[in-house]
């Protein structure tokens, strides 16, 4: 699918680079050097002794090895482990060993991180043009909202482009069908929905009545009765999260607080046909099982991950011709947020355009 002349058909699509995206879970960046392959690009992420955070890119310019192979963070830098190079958390070399001054050809780049409660997000362009105000409302999401709980430590890699990851946490429809059962009742894709958008969040949004409760879905949620109201809300926002948000009121017992309970992913593309999912589960009320509860949700979502590394795999097997793309109705959300991260690409693309004249 062509959007503008930008090439936004799942398998191959594009993404834009001045944008934010998750890197890692906090609890994932210590004193010693992480490697990571984030939006095409060998990273290496440490911490400072003051617990800053730091992300370079991972090639030493001097021989090419991955300064997170073996390397050795000696108070704020990093040392190459083949010839003991060191790079200050601005990427810039500070210590060579074997003689001469440090040049500005010794340097890698720097990718400017914000932690936010359990995430740490990477900017992925022009570290000049590192713009806070483009990440997603971390309270709206409820991620650091007062009252939610949130249980981080669901980081599922996929051999997919990011954009199918994306959208099929914007589907609906393929719950019951996929998921056999294990989180509804059968009875969501034929459901009429509301899809809404302000701003580059769109939402798909279904409300159900007096529906029996999935044995998962109760244990999960810690619900006494057998049949509930409930809200499926699902939220993209362009280009680099989802939020999928369940609120549950017991029919059986109108005393009890209604649950609010949400996965919010933040999809970050690997390379072009490969992505992370770093989720985290939010919800209003404490869990009793949390290190279950992110257990049972990896076995539900793994489920995704293993169709579409499929659909990918066949993807790249069959000729583009062969490849055709029908959408229908309830793909409104998809698309729409397709058409938002398009104009993302186009107006970078406009913005080196005029760089260059």
């Amino acid at each position: 699918m062509m959007i503008d002349g930008i090439d936004m058909l799942p398998g191959r699509a594009e993404y834009p680079r001045n944008q934010w995206y998750v890197a890692a879970f906090g609890f994932e960046v210590t004193e010693k050097p992480l490697h990571r392959m984030l939006f095409g690009d060998p990273v290496v992420l440490y911490r400072t002794p003051d617990g800053t955070p730091v992300a370079l890119f991972d090639r030493c310019p001097h021989r090419g090895m991955r300064l997170s192979n073996g390397g050795t963070v000696i108070g704020d830098d990093i040392q190459c482990n083949y010839h003991g190079i060191r790079f200050n958390p601005e990427g810039r070399a500070c210590l060579i060993p074997s003689g001469g001054a440090p040049t500005s050809a010794m340097s890698v780049r720097r990718y400017p991180l914000v932690e936010i409660s359990g995430w740490i997000w990477a900017w992925a362009g022009d570290p000049a043009k590192a713009d806070p105000a483009l990440l997603p409302d971390h309270e709206e999401m409820g991620v650091t909202a007062p009252g939610f709980h949130s249980y981080f430590g669901l980081c599922l890699p996929g051999e997919s482009n990011y954009l199918y990851s994306l959208e099929n946490l914007v589907d609906a429809t393929h719950i019951t069908f996929l998921h056999h059962g294990m989180i509804d009742a059968g009875n969501v894709a034929s459901h009429p929905y509301r899809c809404t958008q302000q701003g580059t969040k769109v939402r798909m949004e279904r409300e159900f009545s007096d529906e029996p409760v999935p044995p998962m879905i109760k244990l999960a949620m810690q619900i006494k009765g057998d049949r509930v109201d409930r809200v499926l809300d699902l939220w993209s926002y362009a280009p680099h999260a989802v939020v999928v948000r369940q609120t549950f009121a017991d029919t059986s017992d109108p005393s009890m607080e209604p649950r609010d309970a949400r996965i919010v992913f933040g999809i970050t593309p690997a390379g072009p046909k490969s992505c992370y999912q770093f989720a985290v589960v939010v919800q209003n009320y404490p869990s009793v099982r949390a290190e279950s509860l992110l257990d049972d949700f990896r076995r539900l979502l793994m489920e995704d991950v293993v169709a579409l590394n499929d659909i990918q795999q066949l993807f790249d097997q069959l000729e583009p011709d062969r490849v055709p793309e029908v959408s229908v109705r309830a793909d409104e959300g998809a698309i729409r947020t397709r058409r938002l991260i398009a104009a993302q690409i186009r107006a970078e693309r406009e913005m080196v355009a005029e760089a260059a004249e």
